[in-house]
């Protein structure tokens, strides 16, 4: 068996702070209150910092159909990246959401990333919803919140991303794009 790979979804695979400030600028541009959210200035795990008015609406808003609409891979190379890794390694993708949230994200795998076949999705809706009952022994574990990082026992853990709040303690190896992870890994 090839040496398996955990990869985290939400903005790691795919960009889900810009497709969340999207979908925030469109259900709240009527608001008074409203100020379009940057998508490339949030600083805050909850996006309260650019999408305040949503703050009661966070797990409404990650299962929006318009939300898998605005999805974007994180950079221009990953789709092609996850292909040459699924040559070598076994390819699972994990993630935390809503029971609505995995069903949409099940769907947009399905159609984007074909080739990725495992996963591994746990619901909020669980007491403890954290990557630590995923088996991640003898294996690769990418994600961009550092807490996930540390429940998991994976043998290697690779930090994702730009430096945030959620991360920027993280004493693990990090690879800020998809080119970083190709070669680290290939």
């Amino acid at each position: 068996m090839n040496k398996q790979i955990f990869i985290d979804f939400d903005n790691t695979i795919v960009n889900s702070t810009k497709a969340y400030c999207d979908l925030y600028n469109f259900v709240y541009k009527d608001h008074p209150n409203f100020k379009p959210a940057k998508w490339y200035e949030v600083e805050e795990y909850g996006f309260s910092d650019q999408c305040p008015l949503a703050k009661n609406n966070i797990t409404n808003m990650f299962a929006d159909p318009y939300f898998f609409e605005k999805l974007e891979f994180m950079c221009g190379n990953t789709k092609e990246v996850l292909l040459k890794l699924s040559e070598k390694y076994e390819l699972h993708i994990t993630s935390i959401g809503s029971y609505m949230n995995i069903h949409y994200k099940s769907k947009w795998i399905y159609e984007n990333l074909p080739f990725i076949k495992n996963f591994e999705f746990i619901s909020t809706e669980v007491n403890k919803p954290d990557k630590s009952i995923i088996n991640m022994s003898n294996g690769i574990h990418i994600d961009d919140v550092d807490s996930n990082l540390l429940s998991t026992n994976a043998d290697f853990k690779i930090i994702y991303g730009d430096i945030y709040k959620w991360n920027k303690d993280s004493k693990y190896n990090r690879c800020y794009n998809w080119t970083d992870i190709e070669n680290l890994l290939l």
